[in-house]
């Protein structure tokens, strides 16, 4: 290889390096100014798609982006939160988005602003919404946002379905109360439920009003909790800073009451076939210790008074009865059930005095 051969490559390793650290060096450098967040194009009209991007942010994490009145100096209270947009960071900081526009619940001077679910880290700019009305410039942040829950409550008894594990259905009560000297904006309402004290599942976030200045507001919200509940469970919530929660206990009565009516038919089932399988095995121990007792020969002459004496009765001609018969070989007078005379049969069937003849 040549001189000029090893520049050549040289230069093009230099070529191709120098592009890949100039833009590892520009991702640093955004990652050092802070977050950013920028508009494509100004005013803004409701009702119209705004595009936005933004950089300096943390690759991977979710970013939200929503139009805010006041300078967004109170936090969402300022914000048209239901009309919000969420992007996923891209690896080189960066991400872009599209949302629709729609008057902020504040008055202008009016703000877009990004805001990261993972940090907390935050950038906003200037934007201009058309026809949004305007208001004095704060120079400074106004007093935290307060909201007193009043009351709650999970209303709704029991449904005859719900013993037998269908599906339970309650209503959620929560009464709010603005107790400053500002109306607070319409703040989504989350309501979560779950089992035990953890209340993580979505139920849904209705609609809210302005909530005026020393004004309450109460919502009424239909939750659903799932099919076989059993044990407590949860159902809470949040409006702006504040939080709520309330518990009810769900068993299915009547699923537990045929489980155990079911557990008595199998107990007393097992119960009437093992006495009657007790009693069979009496009966045949009976009927063999009458067959062991039984002399091995009979005289005629007895056997023949015997059925004489016993087929005397009148009220039967010709019929032998078997209580005489068996009272006459055994000497007692016992009652003999079926299964012994059957046995004591074939016990005169097989005797020697039968062969012999």
């Amino acid at each position: 290889m040549t001189i000029r051969q090893a520049c050549s490559v040289v230069l093009l390793l230099a070529a191709s390096v120098l592009p890949v650290a100039g833009g590892a060096g520009a991702s640093a450098a955004a990652a050092e100014r802070g977050p950013t967040v920028t508009v494509a194009e100004a005013p803004a009209t409701p009702g119209r798609p705004v595009k936005a991007a933004g950089t300096g942010w943390a690759p991977g994490s979710t970013v939200q982006v929503e139009i805010c009145g006041g300078s967004a100096l109170r936090g969402s209270a300022d914000c048209d939160t239901l009309r919000a947009a969420v992007a996923l960071v891209a690896a080189d900081g960066t991400f872009r988005l599209t949302l629709i526009a729609g008057t902020p619940p504040a008055a202008c001077p009016c703000v877009l602003r990004a805001v990261a679910a993972q940090g907390g880290k935050r950038a906003q700019t200037p934007l201009t919404v058309a026809g949004a009305p305007d208001g004095p410039s704060a120079a400074a942040p106004a007093p935290a946002v307060r909201v007193d829950v009043i009351a709650t409550a999970l209303s709704g008894g029991p449904r005859f379905g719900e013993l037998f594990g269908a599906p339970a259905h309650r209503t959620l009560t929560v009464t709010l109360r603005n107790p400053g000297d500002r109306p607070l904006g319409r703040a989504p309402l989350i309501v979560t439920w779950g089992p035990g004290a953890d209340a993580d599942l979505p139920v849904g976030k209705p609609l809210t009003a302005e909530l005026p200045a020393h004004a309450q507001r109460t919502y009424r919200i239909p939750v659903r909790l799932p099919a076989a509940a059993f044990g407590r469970y949860s159902v809470g919530g949040r409006y702006g800073p504040a939080a709520f929660s309330v518990t009810t206990d769900l068993y299915p009565w009547g699923l537990l009451g045929l489980a155990f009516l079911a557990v008595l038919l199998t107990v007393f089932t097992a119960s009437v076939l093992v006495r009657r399988g007790a009693e069979r095995l009496r009966a045949r121990r009976a009927a063999v210790a009458v067959a062991a007792e039984l002399p091995a020969f009979f005289a005629v002459d007895e056997l023949t008074g015997v059925l004489a004496a016993a087929a005397a009765d009148s009220a039967r001609p010709g019929l032998v009865s078997t209580r005489a018969v068996i009272r006459a070989m055994t000497g007692e007078a016992a009652l003999v059930d079926a299964g012994e005379l059957q046995a004591l049969a074939e016990t005169l069937r097989m005797s020697p005095l039968n062969e012999e003849r």
